[in-house]
């Protein structure tokens, strides 16, 4: 495989998780997003609105998502490139509409990896980091929690790796060595049951 999607919600150790992946092979390369808006600027690339667009125009934008008010997205340069010179890219998604975005290009090129935190977990890490919109954090948390449960997620994971239960390193490795080997898309109900998420009820229970 030649590029990892790392999913998951915040504080599930999406920067954490790449920064060990990097330590433990140097072909893992984050891919730096683009950002049009304000707040934090590590790991991302900011642009104006006309820049965006340009991009846009080029059809340059593979995905973009419109979050605590501001407008992310990935630059295909950004993907290619790294690749070309034998690099693995490694991007960080949050929603399912998007991951199948960026899957729908080359869904086989890809590692698809779940990173997960129970929501607890979330609060206390987000406090720890020192985070001011913790609230929108976990806002952030339910959102996709219940993006997992209402999606259809036959064949969309290959991995989930739980970040209160391994450290870092523990899961870098494992993520190195599936990007290497064959691997198996995870069955909806093992993913579900991994993350301790109770699938949709049917109508009428």
């Amino acid at each position: 495989m030649s590029a990892v999607v790392l999913y998951g919600p915040p504080t599930a150790g999406k920067d954490t998780v790449t920064a060990a992946l990097r330590a433990v092979d140097p072909r893992f390369r984050l891919v730096t997003k683009l950002k049009q808006g304000t707040g934090r600027s590590t790991g991302y690339r900011f642009v104006t609105a006309d820049e965006l667009d340009a991009l846009r125009q080029q059809g340059r934008i593979v995905v973009e998502t419109r979050r605590y008010g501001n407008v992310y997205a990935v630059d295909r340069d950004s993907l290619e490139i790294p690749q070309a010179q034998g690099m693995v890219p490694v991007v960080h998604i949050g929603n399912v509409a998007d991951l199948r975005t960026l899957l729908g290009r080359a869904p086989t090129a890809w590692l698809r990896v779940l990173l997960w935190v129970p929501r607890e977990v979330c609060a206390v890490r987000s406090r720890q980091r020192g985070d001011v919109d913790t609230p929108k954090r976990l806002t952030a948390w339910d959102e996709t929690a219940q993006d997992l449960l209402d999606s259809d997620l036959r064949g969309l994971f290959d991995l989930v790796v739980r970040t209160d239960r391994v450290d870092a390193g523990t899961a870098a490795k494992e993520i190195s060595t599936a990007v290497d080997g064959p691997v198996r898309p995870l069955p909806p109900e093992e993913l579900r049951s991994s993350l301790a998420l109770a699938p949709p009820e049917p109508p009428g229970v």
